[in-house]
């Protein structure tokens, strides 16, 4: 013992006696900076707008030795080393450096130099051996002369995305560089940059990540020379490629290999095992990894069985979000040291025992998104403590888990879509105090929630999709996510408003498909980070409050099938982010609000359907350029469609509707139901389907021609109006229609020769109308029954039994001629009232001329008053004009 305690004393010293030989060059030391290199620093200094308080020794310190951030060296007294990292300085970056010619070890990094390029002149620091400017907001090229740093070891230029090389053939200069790291730097020019790279010797950490790299070579032309690499980061490129063979040259030294979403993939090889020194491995995946479109590229992802041999030393493994398969238990059971272990989002199939899951240094485990089963005993007692659990669609059983009671340090739990029942055990609810993180959806749990007023650490609750009763929870000020969506809920939402206090953090709210009733309370003042509120299918009632108009962060309001009833609330227009809003399916009535297109201009989604909105659709709607779903259905709107139809931007497809899944609620998604194809069908309305549905209504006159210009349009129903005249003559433009329904109105004529080219047109609905002639033959047209032209009496050929005569045709060339003429008619009529315009602006302009002249004769008065106003104007006109010239002539001596 006594032996241990000597020991230790004897580390202490050693430690303290290095630490005040760094201090030495600082604080304590007598050595005084040298004049010229204090001056230096100090116009450094000035070329930085907001010096920090780091900053203050610089102007109460005399020697600059002992300066924050400057160390001197302890013999010479030279300036060896400035660090000002992350001081945020804004500024230049002075030339007055130059006069540090001593300088070994440059860091500024952190601080933002406004778009600058880097200075060439930093190259003439011929003693540096440390070089970092990560994230200081330089652009442009970053300058090949650093290849003139020869004895540089450290270089770091990540972080800025606005600089780029064109190639790194300066690099072979570098011969004593052991750390690089260029990550989010534009490399997409550096062709050869592995040959480059390979020419590091002595290199011991390479990060290039982010870096618009589109090529990684399967082998190298000679050999590779970096075989003291232990850091290795390739991640967030473009290679659509294998892992290289080369990659396993350096498997004696590599530790940590950062590989994902790289675009590599296929089968993983055997030699991974052969990494023996590895022990941190990430080949993670995309978490959207074109997993709904497998048919795009093989190499987006890896593929096959796990190797049965992983290295033995891995502490991290990290294969998730690709399309691995087999089991797992036997890759991994050698893995004795692992503390992270996550395969979500594959397609494993294994039954884990108790045996595979034999870690004790584990602290993260997600097995979430495969068909794992997890088979354990009720009385096991797992040797790990995990702080983040993710067991997601894996079958753990009817019962709910004992063996997580064991784990007292959780702050991460997710067990949604595992099939389990009953009630939750008491225990679970006060397992973990630091719990932020709690997802039991998908499940069949029953019973009552408790309070979570206590649970200051808890940030996200989703427990929807169960069959959870009883009156809602409180919840802290510190909750960001309540998603109880789904449930047996009932009651009033007045916990919710009791919750939300002053300075709450509550960002998402879900109360979607419960059984709430009474009036919505006006209380949503204090919601001010509320960025989604859904309310849909409950049976709340009586009018939207007006302070709904307060949560002006809000993205998207549903409140789709409740019995809301009177008008709109205007203080929604103050929501002007507002992106989805869905009021269907209540009472609200009145005219649709203009300030809809006036005011929420980023409107994506707009459904007033199945209410009692009346008058007409306003033209303002026009104003929602990026609306991409519209559903005005099942009113009592009249009048016209708006013919400024060609305003829709993203229905056109002149402009894309920009994403609003991103942020801390990507992951959460929020549905919608239309009718499509004749049937109501669900959503995912982050997907953008291209939607008009105004049927159910009592709106009149012809399909304006403009709604052909909506070239994007999927979806478009016009059923139960009563709209009159031909189809428009150009709806062949709408080459993306899947669903037309035009069903249950008084059109006429014949079908347009165009409606032929629409290839994508999937169901058609032109049942009672009025329309004449020949059906057409096209392929689609082939396949639609004969319910789709049944009450038009008129029509003609397959499927109807009904054969096509002469009188018909002549019908039809009647119908067409009449169009013509209309065609006609209006733009005679249009010529006409072009030229009475200009008779009469003539008439109105010599009628105005005379009648001036003809009093100024008659009235004497008026007329000398008129001649003085002229005079005056003249002579000032005249004085003006000769003051200006006589100054340009004084300026111009």
């Amino acid at each position: 013992m006594e032996g241990v305690t000597l020991l230790f004393f004897l580390l202490l010293v050693v430690i303290l006696d290095g630490f005040s030989c760094v201090q030495t060059s600082a604080v304590y030391s007598g050595i005084h900076c040298i004049e010229r290199e204090k001056n230096a620093l100090i116009k450094f200094r000035q070329g930085f707008k907001n010096p920090s308080r780091s900053m203050l020794s610089w102007m109460l310190e005399e020697n600059c030795c002992r300066w924050e951030g400057v160390e001197c060296d302890n013999t010479t007294g030279h300036v060896i080393t400035l660090d000002l990292h992350k001081q945020f300085l804004q500024g230049e970056f002075g030339i007055s450096l130059l006069g540090l010619t001593h300088l070994r070890h440059l860091d500024l990094s952190q601080n933002d130099f406004r778009g600058a390029r880097i200075p060439e002149f930093i190259s003439t620091f011929k003693n540096l051996e440390y070089l970092n400017l990560s994230k200081t907001n330089f652009r442009g090229t970053i300058p090949e002369h650093l290849g003139n740093l020869s004895r540089l070891q450290f270089l770091d230029l990540s972080g800025d995305s606005s600089l780029q090389v064109n190639n790194l053939q300066w690099f072979q200069h570098l011969f004593s560089m052991k750390t690089l790291d260029l990550s989010r730097v534009d490399m997409s020019r550096a062709k050869n940059w592995l040959h480059d790279i390979n020419l590091l010797t002595s290199l011991l950490e390479l990060r290039m990540s982010a870096c618009q790299l589109a090529t990684l070579p399967k082998s190298l032309p000679a050999f590779v020379n970096f075989t003291s690499l232990r850091f290795l980061d390739l991640s967030l490129n473009y290679f659509n490629s294998s892992i290289p063979s080369w990659l396993f040259n350096t498997s004696h030294s590599l530790v940590y290999l950062n590989l994902t979403r790289s675009e590599l993939g296929g089968l993983l090889p055997n030699a991974l095992g052969n990494m023996h020194s590895l022990r941190i491995l990430d080949l993670s995946g995309n978490p959207v990894n074109n997993r709904h479109y497998p048919f795009e590229s093989p190499l987006n992802w890896f593929t096959g069985n796990l190797p049965s041999a992983l290295p033995s030393k891995l502490e991290y493994l990290d294969v998730s979000n690709n399309y691995l398969e087999g089991p797992l238990a036997k890759s991994i059971a050698q893995l004795r040291q692992l503390v992270v272990l996550k395969v979500a989002g594959n397609s494993f199939n294994d039954s884990i025992t108790e045996h595979f899951l034999n870690f004790s240094d584990l602290r993260v485990l997600d097995l979430s998104s495969n068909s794992f089963i997890l088979n354990v005993s009720a009385t096991w007692m797992p040797r790990f403590q995990l702080d983040f659990l993710s067991l997601q669609s894996c079958r753990l059983g009817t019962q709910f888990p004992q063996w997580i009671q064991t784990q007292k340090k959780l702050s991460f739990i997710d067990i949604s879509n595992a099939m389990i029942s009953g009630e939750v055990p008491d225990w679970f609810w006060n397992l973990s105090a630091k719990a932020y993180h709690i997802d039991l959806s998908q499940n069949n749990f029953r019973g009552e929630v408790p309070e979570f007023t206590e649970r200051v650490h808890l940030t996200k609750l989703d427990l929807s999709e169960n069959n959870f009763h009883g009156p809602l929870p409180h919840f802290s000020p510190k909750m960001m996510t309540l998603i109880l969506a789904k449930n047996l809920f009932n009651g009033t939402i007045a916990p919710v408003c009791e919750s939300l206090v002053m300075n709450n953090s509550l960002g998402l709210l879900d109360l979607s498909s419960n059984s709430l009733s009474g009036q919505l309370s006006d209380c949503w003042r204090s919601g001010k980070n509320l960025e989604g509120l859904n309310l849909a299918h409950n049976n709340l009632s009586g009018v939207i409050p007006h302070s709904i108009g307060d949560l002006a962060e809000l993205f998207y309001l549903k409140l789709q099938d409740n019995f809301f009833s009177k008008n709109l609330p205007s203080s929604l227009k103050k929501i002007t982010g507002l992106k989805i809003l869905d009021v269907s399916e209540n009472s609200l009535s009145g005219n649709i609000p203009l300030w809809l297109g006036e005011s929420l201009n980023t409107l994506m989604i707009l459904k007033l359907s199945r209410n009692k909105f009346d008058g007409n659709i306003p033209w303002q709607i026009c104003q929602l350029k990026y609306l991409y779903m519209l559903d005005l259905s099942s009113n009592a709107l009249s009048g016209t469609i708006p013919r400024c139809l060609e305003n829709l931007h993203t229905m056109s497809g002149v402009e894309q509707a920009p994403s609003f899944t991103y942020g801390p609620y990507a992951d959460y998604r929020t549905y919608g139901t239309f009718v499509i194809k004749g049937r109501s069908l669900m959503f995912d309305l982050s997907m953008p389907l291209i939607i008009i549905d105004l049927a159910e209504n009592h709106l009149s006159g012809e399909i304006p021609k403009e709604i052909t210009s909506l070239s994007a349009l999927v979806c478009l129903n016009l059923s139960r109006n009563n709209f009159t005249g031909a189809i428009p003559h150009d709806i062949g433009n709408l080459q993306d229609l899947e669903s037309l329904d035009l069903s249950r109105n008084k059109l006429s004529c014949s079908f347009p020769p165009s409606i032929a080219e629409l290839v994508s047109l999937a169901v058609a609905n032109f049942s009672f109308n009025d329309l004449t002639g020949k059906i057409p033959e096209e392929k689609q047209f082939a396949t639609y029954e004969d319910s789709s032209y049944v009450g038009n009496p008129n029509l003609c050929g397959f499927p109807l039994s009904r054969v096509c005569s002469d009188h018909l045709l002549e019908d039809m060339t009647h119908c067409n001629n009449e169009e013509m003429h209309a065609v006609q008619h209006g733009e005679n009529n249009n010529w006409l009232d072009e030229l009475s315009f200009y008779i009469s602006m003539g008439i109105g302009f010599n009628t105005a001329f005379w009648v001036f002249w003809a009093t100024l004769m008659l009235k004497k008065s008026w007329r000398y008053a008129y001649m003085r106003c002229l005079d005056n104007m003249g002579n000032k006109i005249y004085v003006f004009a000769a003051i200006r010239l006589k100054n340009n002539k004084q300026q111009k001596r």
